[in-house]
C-alpha cells in the first residue's frame, strides 16, 4: 500500500532513503534548503557517488513517485510520515549538536497533519526522540526512532536488503505503521523502545570499529612473529561466532585542531614543560609519544591533573579558524569545529560542550586554577638557580626579549617558591597604583614576550590569582605588549605578596579607607579548581598552515593557552558511544583502547613509508593510490587516507595521489597534487602507497608502474596487490601484517 512520505534533508542518508522508499512505490517528496542541490536533483543530476542511486532517482522522477522541493511546509502538509534526515554534527567528545533537528521539528510542527508520524533517521544520541517530541509540542503526532545502517558504497543495497529494520517507539500502533513501509523487504523487523533503538546504531558501529582495531593489532603481532595476517584472519573468520566481515587489516578508521602557537603544559617523567603545539610535535617526532602527559581538567576535581596523551598529530590545513576572546583577555585560536567546555557562569556543575564557531557572549569558559602537587618538587638549589637567572637576564631566554619564557623547573616548585619567582619578576618590571574612590589597587606587569606572559598567567592561576591579559601596542612601540593586570580589592589583597613589605602596607592602608569591595568584571569563581571567564567574541578568519590534534582519553580535556580548558580533538561516531556511556555513569575503557589502537595504526603506516624511503620523506615524491575513506564512494570525510597523507605532507613529502572517484584538488589536502590516472601518480615516485581498496588497483600494468617509478618500493596498507608478482618485478613490498 502506497503512503505519502516527506523526507527532510537531501544529503547522503536523506537522498538514499527518499529514492529507495519511492522504489518501494511510496509517494515521496524530498525537501532540502539548498536550492542548487534541489535543482540538480530535480533534473536527475545526483551529486553523490553511490552505486545504483542515479538509477533509482531517475526511476522515481520518471514514475512521479519522487520529487524534490525547497518548500518544507508544503512537503509535510499532506505527509503521513515525515523522515528527519538533517545533519547532527557532533562535538569531538561525542556530544551531538541537535540544533538542526530541533529547528526542523520547530519548522514543521504547525504544518503536520493529525496522526502524522515523525521518524528520526539521522544518527542521534540516546534521548533524541523525546527531544523531538518536546519541540514539536503536538499531542496528536507520533515520534519514532528508525536508525539507518547504510554503508557508503553499498547504501542502496543495504536499504533494500537490510540485515534488520529497527523501530523504536513507545506507541505500538505508530511502530506498526512505520513497519508497514518496509513490508516489501525480506528482513527481520525489530520493534523496541526509542532509547534502545538509538543505542543500537552506536553500539553496532563501535563493535565494528573494535573489530578493525583488533585485526590491526593482530597484524602488528603477525609482523613481529613472521605470520601472515591474511591467513590468520581467514582462519578466524571461519568461526561462525566471529565471521569474516571487518576482519581486514588496513591503515585505520578515520576521523579539529589547535594552531601551532597555542600551548600546553606537558610532563614526561619528572620534567614539566610549557610547550607550543608545534614544539611538542617536533619533540614527539624525535623521541616518541611514550610517557607524555598533558595537564587536563575535570569539573569537580580538586585540581587539574596530568593525564596520559594517547595521540598527537599534525596536518596541513586550509580553511576557517576561530579566534576566541574572553573578557579577561584569555584567547585561543582553533579550527571552527573544535569543541569547548562551556558553562552558564552561575552553576559550576552545568557543563556542556560547544564548537568554537557556535560560541557567543552567553558562554563562560573554565580557566584551570591551582596546579597538581609536583611529582618531584624542585629543591632549594633549583629555586636559587631560577632566581639567579633573573639577574643575569636568564629566564630560559630566547635570542632576545621577545623569546623570554619561564624556565621549565618553575613548574615543579611549591606555592611558596612560585611566589618567590613571580615576586622577583614583579620587582623588575611590575608596578602598582591606587584606584581613585575605591578600596582597590591595581598590580600590573608588561612584557613583549608572548611566551613569558602565557607562563606568568598560568603561574598566577596556580596560586589562585586571575590576571587580566591585555594585548596591544603603545604609542611608543611597534610590537605587541602583553600587560597582566590584577584588580579587585579582595584579589589584590590576596596577591600583595608580589610586592615589597612596605608597599603591601601602603595598599592595605589605602584599602581600609573604604567599606565597598569592588571586583573585576568578566570572571567568576564558581569552584576551587577553576575560574570562569565570559566569551567576548568568537571571530572566524581564513587560515593556511599546520594544525595539531591532541588526545587525552581519560578526561577528554586539555589545559591550553592562558589556562583555558578546551576539549580534545577526535572523530565522532565511536567517541559518541564513549560520551553516551559517560553520561550514563559508565567508564568505557575498552572502547577507549580501541580508539587508541586506531591512532597507533596511523603512526605505524607512516613508519612503514619512512622505512621504505630510507628514513625520511623530506622533499621526496610519493605516489598514493586512494583518497576516499573506502572504495565505491567519493566521500573523503574521516578518511584514513587523508589522515596519513597529512602526516606524510607534514614531514615534507611531495605527494601525487590518484583516486577513481576524485577529480580535481581535495580541499583537505591543499599540498597534494591529484593525478588524472594511477600511472601519472607514479611518475618519478620513490614510494607507492596504497590507501584505499579500489579493486581496479589489482589489475594495473605493474611493468609500466615499475618503469615510471624512480624506485620500486610499495607500501600496501590494504593488502590488495599481488605480493609475489611485485617481488618478481624487483619491488620492495611492505604490507600490513605480512612479511
Amino acid at each position: 500500500m502506497s503512503s505519502q512520505i516527506a523526507v527532510l534533508g537531501a544529503g547522503y542518508v536523506g537522498l538514499t532513503t527518499a529514492a529507495c522508499l519511492a522504489h518501494l512505490e511510496h509517494s515521496v517528496v524530498c525537501a532540502d534548503i539548498n536550492a542548487e542541490r534541489v535543482g540538480r536533483l530535480s533534473e536527475g543530476d545526483v551529486p553523490i557517488l553511490e552505486q545504483g542511486l542515479d538509477e533509482l532517482v531517475a526511476e522515481g522522477l520518471q514514475s512521479g513517485m519522487l520529487r524534490f522541493t525547497t518548500d518544507v511546509p508544503a512537503a509535510v502538509a499532506d505527509a503521513e510520515f515525515v523522515y528527519l534526515a538533517v545533519p547532527t554534527p557532533q562535538g569531538l567528545d561525542g556530544s551531538a549538536d541537535l540544533s538542526y533537528i530541533e529547528a526542523a521539528a520547530r519548522q514543521i510542527s504547525p504544518h503536520l497533519r493529525s496522526e502524522a508520524v515523525v521518524i528520526n533517521k539521522s544518527t542521534v544520541p540516546v534521548g533524541s526522540t523525546n527531544v523531538v517530541g518536546q519541540v514539536l509540542g503536538r499531542g496528536d503526532v507520533f515520534v519514532v526512532s528508525n536508525p539507518e545502517f547504510l554503508r557508503e558504497g553499498s547504501a542502496v543495497n543495504d536499504f533494500l536488503h537490510p540485515d534488520r529494520v529497527v523501530i523504536g517507539c513507545d506507541d505500538q500502533g505508530a511502530a506498526i505503521r512505520v513497519a508497514s513501509l518496509y513490508m516489501g523487504l525480506t528482513a527481520p523487523i525489530m520493534v523496541t523502545d526509542p532509547a534502545s533503538a538509538e543505542l543500537i546504531k552506536y553500539a553496532s558501529n563501535a563493535f565494528l570499529a573494535s573489530k578493525v582495531s583488533f585485526v590491526n593489532a593482530i597484524a602488528a603481532v603477525c609482523e613481529g612473529v613472521g605470520a601472515d595476517v591474511n591467513d590468520v584472519v581467514l582462519g578466524m573468520g571461519y568461526d561462525k561466532r566471529i565471521g569474516h566481515e571487518f576482519l581486514r587489516p588496513g591503515p585505520g578508521w578515520g576521523g579539529s585542531c589547535f594552531v601551532g602557537a597555542e600551548t600546553v603544559l606537558v610532563r614526561r617523567g619528572d620534567h614539566v614543560r610549557l610547550m607550543r603545539y608545534d614544539e611538542l610535535f617536533a619533540e614527539v617526532e624525535r623521541v616518541g609519544l611514550a610517557g607524555f602527559e598533558a595537564l587536563s581538567w575535570q569539573s569537580g576535581d580538586p585540581t587539574p591533573e596530568f593525564m596520559p596523551v594517547a595521540a598527537l598529530t599534525s596536518r596541513p590545513y586550509v580553511g576557517d579558524v576561530v579566534d576566541v576572546h574572553t573578557e579577561m583577555g584569555r584567547r585561543i585560536t582553533v579550527t571552527a569545529d573544535h569543541p569547548f567546555v562551556c558553562g552558564d557562569g552561575i552553576d559550576a556543575d552545568e557543563v556542556s560542550v560547544k564548537v568554537a564557531s557556535d560560541l557567543s557572549e552567553v558562554d563562560w569558559l573554565p580557566v584551570a586554577q591551582h596546579a597538581p602537587l609536583p611529582s618531584a618538587e624542585a629543591g632549594p638549589a633549583d629555586v636559587e638557580r631560577i632566581l639567579a637567572a633573573f639577574s643575569d637576564d636568564g629566564l630560559r631566554p630566547g635570542r632576545d626579549a621577545y623569546g623570554k619564557r619561564l624556565p621549565d623547573d618553575v613548574w615543579r616548585l611549591g606555592d611558596e617558591h612560585k611566589q618567590a619567582v613571580l615576586r622577583a619578576l614583579w620587582d623588575g618590571d611590575g608596578s602598582w597604583s591606587r584606584v581613585d574612590r575605591s578600596a582597590s589597587a591595581v598590580l600590573e606587569y608588561e612584557t613583549v614576550s608572548r611566551e613569558l606572559a602565557d607562563g606568568m598567567v598560568r603561574l598566577l592561576g596556580d596560586l589562585g590569582v586571575v590576571a587580566r591579559l591585555t594585548v596591544g601596542q603603545t604609542a611608543m612601540s611597534t610590537v605587541d605588549m602583553y600587560r597582566l593586570t590584577i584588580s579587585g580589592a579582595d584579589q589584590v589583597a590576596d596577591a600583595c605578596w608580589l610586592l615589597p613589605q612596605e608597599e603591601q602596607a601602603r595598599i592595605r592602608a589605602h584599602s581600609l579607607r573604604f567599606t565597598e569591595r569592588n571586583a573585576p568584571n568578566g570572571y567568576r569563581r564558581l569552584s576551587k579548581n577553576a575560574a570562569w571567564v565570559r566569551v567576548a567574541a568568537a571571530e572566524r578568519r581564513h587560515f593556511e598552515g599546520t594544525v595539531y590534534s591532541l588526545e587525552v582519553p581519560v578526561t577528554h580535556t586539555v589545559v591550553a593557552t592562558h589556562g583555558l580548558v578546551v576539549h580534545n580533538c577526535f572523530p565522532k561516531d565511536t567517541r559518541a558511544l564513549v560520551h553516551i556511556a559517560e553520561e550514563g555513569g559508565y567508564d568505557f575503557d575498552l572502547l577507549r583502547g580501541v580508539i587508541a589502537v586506531n591512532e597507533e595504526q596511523f603512526v605505524r603506516v607512516v613508519d612503514k613509508v619512512l622505512e621504505q624511503a630510507g628514513g625520511s620523506v623530506e622533499g621526496l615524491p610519493i605516489a598514493v593510490w586512494g583518497i576516499t575513506f573506502k572504495a565505491r564512494t567519493d566521500d573523503t570525510r574521516d578518511s584514513p587516507a587523508v589522515a596519513i597523507m597529512r602526516r606524510l605532507a607534514s614531514r615534507g613529502a611531495r605527494i601525487r595521489a590518484y583516486d577513481p572517484a576524485i577529480h580535481g584538488p581535495v580541499p583537505e589536502l591543499p599540498e597534494v597534487e591529484v593525478a588524472d590516472d594511477p600511472y601519472a601518480a607514479c611518475e618519478g615516485a620513490q614510494v607507492l602507497v596504497v590507501l584505499t581498496e579500489w579493486d581496479q588497483f589489482r589489475w594495473l600494468d605493474f611493468d609500466k608502474v615499475a618503469e615510471l617509478m624512480a624506485e620500486r618500493r610499495v607500501v600496501d596498507t590494504r593488502n590488495v596487490l599481488d605480493r609475489q608478482g611485485l617481488h618478481r618485478r624487483g619491488f620492495a613490498y611492505a604490507a600490513i601484517g605480512r612479511n
